[in-house]
């Protein structure tokens, strides 16, 4: 902080938010989000102009654990989403899937199917974008995030580096193959990538970072490449939602959950239909979300093979490469994918290398198979399932203290959500869950549809003339109001007199400001967790700074964070500093007033709205335009 700065928050003002008109266009915050049915055939590619300043490509990148995916549009188009296919294989094939395996080979610089079958590539490496202490003990010690943090060292490189070869690989493959359908290189692109709306900052600002060394941010002579960052329920739920808008069960004052289960990170929102046309959703409960995602199943099955099944893969001639050959023959694309629990035998036949077995069984010739019993695969779910299954409760329990109803469906989605097992499961408690269609590409598609919404909603697209557009992104759903999940504020200065509660000088720090008055520094928080914030109306808060150099120009806010259910009086070991925020002004200096021979600048406004992620910015004095601010996060769980 300058020496020439005080930054205090004004204490006679209260945080407050501010009433907008809701026009037409405003922009919308966060990530209203959209998803269609399957798209038509089309034998020749949209036709696109060469120029303008209101068309461009938007395109969404599920960044996920175990599988990622990619969606794209034409802003001229929104309703026709395309999935990234046609994936490079190993021995000059493709794969003709919507999602690619989240892995990457340093030594041969390969990543999803182009890694051949006998290499051992880095697995799980999203979640070393986590810090130990967001991380517990049975996920940070397991054997492929161990593995990825050996391989890293080896070669000097951070998990930043390996995510942006990873993200890079994907971000060229997508571009050849939009390239296939539309004239790229004449369009902007807008670009979001989803992220666990569980993650503290600073793994979503490496994610950024990451984005950033991957080239997609890279300068390109039709304009400049725009990054977003989109919560992955938000858009799983509002992509599901949109396309159940004409089910029955869709009513106004209706609550549904929707349970994005992924390869990494459970999460859960629930919304409450506000109306349906215009289709207007308000998040109904706070959401929540566990490191509880389909790796744990993974690691249960993988852990008893090699410990517990009486099999020795040390005997193999590779063991390494032949017990992940058997895991991905005979586990991951075949039975974890088939088994629902309701079958009728009670065993299951796998197929392990035929060394794997003992010297007695290959004398006797009985090397060929292996029986896996249902009851052992149904406790290879047991974590991931609990998991979920308390989300679920503990979501339904707010929903009725707040709205006095059950919510009318459970929505199922996300690639472990497509799981039957996962599903028959949850139906046999709530009796209310759907597990919708297309579950592998929802969250690329919602991306997609987030870069749609909020780019048509900002002041820059504004005046588009096409009619038809305008309908269609008048039908997408839209946020109307969000829930905090954390409290966000300030340390500011309260004169001792006025101190609630008074002054204990046994631990709060007290100071006195320029003009003589003694203060108690407390945290004064503009928004707290679980408070319901309108899209129409952005969380402000009032503060003045004093000025003792004519050539200061720049004032500093550092915002602090906490995740507890009440929110601390002081600055406690739950606060966390967020970010600290820069930004310029330029009152004149005789205008400024005078206090106790010290210049302060009054009515200085930093406004926060949520767009997947915080957004500042600033008004100073009598000024109605909003000035961008400079963003710094602090790292840590914050």
């Amino acid at each position: 902080m300058s020496d020439n700065i005080w930054p205090l928050m004004n204490p006679n003002s209260t945080p407050n938010l501010i009433d907008i008109a809701e026009l037409p266009g405003s922009p919308a915050p966060r990530s209203p989000i959209y998803s269609v049915t399957s798209p038509p055939f089309r034998t020749t590619p949209p036709k696109i102009p060469s120029k303008s300043s209101e068309k461009f490509i938007a395109i969404g990148i599920d960044f996920g654990t175990t599988f990622s995916g990619v969606s794209w549009a034409y802003s001229e188009d929104p309703g026709l989403i395309h999935e990234v296919s046609h994936w490079p294989c190993a021995e000059s094939q493709v794969k003709d899937e919507i999602q690619v395996p989240t892995q990457y080979d340093l030594a041969a610089n390969h990543f999803g199917y182009m890694i051949s079958r006998d290499a051992l590539p880095i697995k799980w490496f999203k979640l070393l974008l986590l810090e130990a202490k967001d991380t517990k003990d049975d996920v940070k010690n397991s054997e492929y995030l161990a593995d990825a943090r050996v391989k890293l060292a080896e070669r000097s490189l951070d998990v930043v580096d390996l995510i942006a070869d990873y993200l890079r690989k994907i971000w060229d493959h997508t571009l050849s193959e939009i390239k296939t359908q539309v004239d790229i290189d004449a369009l902007p692109l807008r670009v979001a990538i989803t992220i666990p709306a569980i993650w503290p900052q600073y793994a979503r600002e490496k994610m950024k970072q990451a984005a950033q060394r991957a080239g997609i941010m890279q300068f390109r002579p039709i304009g400049k490449t725009r990054l977003d960052l989109v919560e992955e329920p938000e858009a799983a739920a509002l992509a599901t939602l949109l396309e159940r808008k004409k089910y029955p069960e869709i009513g106004v004052g209706e609550v549904f959950i929707v349970c994005d289960c992924g390869g990494g990170t459970v999460d859960i929102i629930s919304y409450k239909v506000k109306s349906i046309e215009p289709f207007r959703l308000e998040e109904a409960a706070k959401g929540d979300g566990k490191l509880c995602g389909a790796f744990l199943i993974d690691d249960a099955f993988e852990t008893w093979m090699q410990y517990k099944s009486g099999l020795k893969f040390d005997q193999c001639k590779a063991p390494k490469h032949d017990f992940r050959i058997f895991v991905n023959d005979e586990w991951e694309y075949t039975m974890k994918r088939a088994f629902s629990g309701s079958e009728t035998n009670s065993e299951f036949t796998l197929r392990p290398p035929a060394r794997a077995f003992s010297k007695v069984k290959r004398w006797r010739g009985t090397n060929d198979s292996y029986s896996l019993k249902k009851e052992t695969i149904r406790q290879f779910y047991a974590k991931t399932l609990n998991g979920v299954r308390q989300l679920i409760s503990d979501q339904k329990k707010e929903i009725m203290r707040k709205h006095g109803k059950e919510p009318k469906k459970i929505l199922l989605v996300g690639g472990l959500g497509s799981s039957r097992y996962i599903y028959n499961r949850l139906q046999a408690e709530h009796q209310n869950v759907l597990q919708p269609t297309r579950a592998w590409s929802v969250v690329a598609r919602g991306a997609v549809i987030a870069v749609l919404r909020n780019t048509f909603s900002s002041k820059e697209f504004s005046g588009t003339t096409d009619t038809k557009v305008k309908h269609t992104l008048y039908q997408l759903p839209e946020i109307s109001a969000r829930v905090s999940r954390y409290n966000y504020g300030v340390e500011n200065g309260v004169p001792t007199r006025r101190a609630d509660p008074p002054v204990d000088r046994s631990c709060d720090r007290v100071t006195k400001d320029p003009d003589g008055t003694e203060i108690v520094w407390r945290m004064n928080w503009y928004l707290k967790q679980g408070d319901t914030v309108d899209n129409k109306d952005p969380v402000t808060c009032d503060f003045y700074q004093y000025v003792r150099d004519s050539s200061t120009k720049k004032a500093t806010f550092k915002i602090m964070t906490s995740d507890t259910a009440q929110a601390p009086v002081r600055k406690d070991h739950s606060v966390k500093q967020l970010c600290s925020i820069d930004c310029e002004f330029d009152v004149p200096w005789e205008s400024m007033n005078v206090v106790a021979g010290v210049r302060r600048i009054d009515n200085l406004n930093l406004t926060m709205r949520f767009q997947g992620e915080p957004k500042w910015s600033l008004k100073v004095g009598e000024k109605t335009a909003e000035q961008d601010v400079n963003v710094q996060y602090t790292g840590g769980s914050a």
